[in-house]
């Protein structure tokens, strides 16, 4: 049923967004980007077992409002047959300004060849200027078969010239009864250098304990290019 109310809300979205643009004409454009990390990590939990990910995206876009795409990764867990993942993802922006827009967005995540961390992803992004403030709703955190919702708060400034400086804290509150609700923190500087942006991220989790070394501290390298 949230799934089906998931799509709802985009789809409704998408009407108020067209309707705000007038008679602007589809684009069918596609795009993408191709990107190399030093060790995969989501939210201060590690999801490549300190290996290294190759992932990508592509985006069919409709408008400048609406877009669908699909999204990959490998994955590495302990005890668990999921070696990659694959995002099947639709998102809808709403323009309130040039500097504001919300961006609604479903994902109907697969594993492969295991399937124990299928679920489906809601996100709810406010963008203002460099600030931004989400909610993430999570079907099977972690292939626990129970939900989980963050709520985070992030901010990008400009420094150095043409770097950025990337940061966010998360607050996530798995409905697990052997978890505690745990912070998350994320900072990242990169800069880019031709075509891809190269980046330096730190992540870290307040309850690192719980998790057997997945939610440690992390220094991560990584490299994107748009397609």
């Amino acid at each position: 049923m949230r799934r089906y109310i998931a799509f709802i809300i985009i789809f409704m979205s998408a009407k108020v967004a067209f309707a705000a643009e007038g008679n602007t004409s589809p684009t069918f454009q596609l795009s993408g980007d191709v990107s190399l990390l030093s060790h995969y990590v989501e939210n201060g939990l590690s999801q490549s077992d300190k290996s290294p990910a190759l992932q990508g995206s592509f985006w069919f876009n409709f408008g400048p409002q609406f877009r669908l795409g699909v999204w990959g990764s490998n994955t590495n867990f302990e005890n668990s047959d999921d070696h990659f993942n694959m995002r099947l993802n639709a998102d809808v922006k709403v323009d309130f300004s040039p500097n504001a827009k919300l961006v609604i967005a479903y994902s109907q995540s697969q594993y492969y060849n295991g399937g124990d961390r299928n679920g489906n992803i809601l996100n709810l992004h406010l963008h203002f200027w460099d600030y931004r403030i989400l909610y993430d709703g999570f079907s099977n955190w972690e292939g626990t078969e129970q939900r989980s919702t963050r709520f985070a708060f992030g901010k990008v400034f400009n420094v150095f010239g043409s770097w950025k400086w990337d940061n966010e804290l998360g607050y996530n509150t798995p409905d697990v009864s052997n978890i505690n609700p745990y912070f998350d923190a994320r900072t990242g500087l990169g800069t880019k250098w031709g075509v891809i942006f190269f980046e330096g991220a730190l992540t870290g989790t307040s309850e690192s304990s719980q998790f057997n070394g997945a939610g440690d501290y992390f220094f991560i390298l990584s490299a994107k290019t748009e397609l």
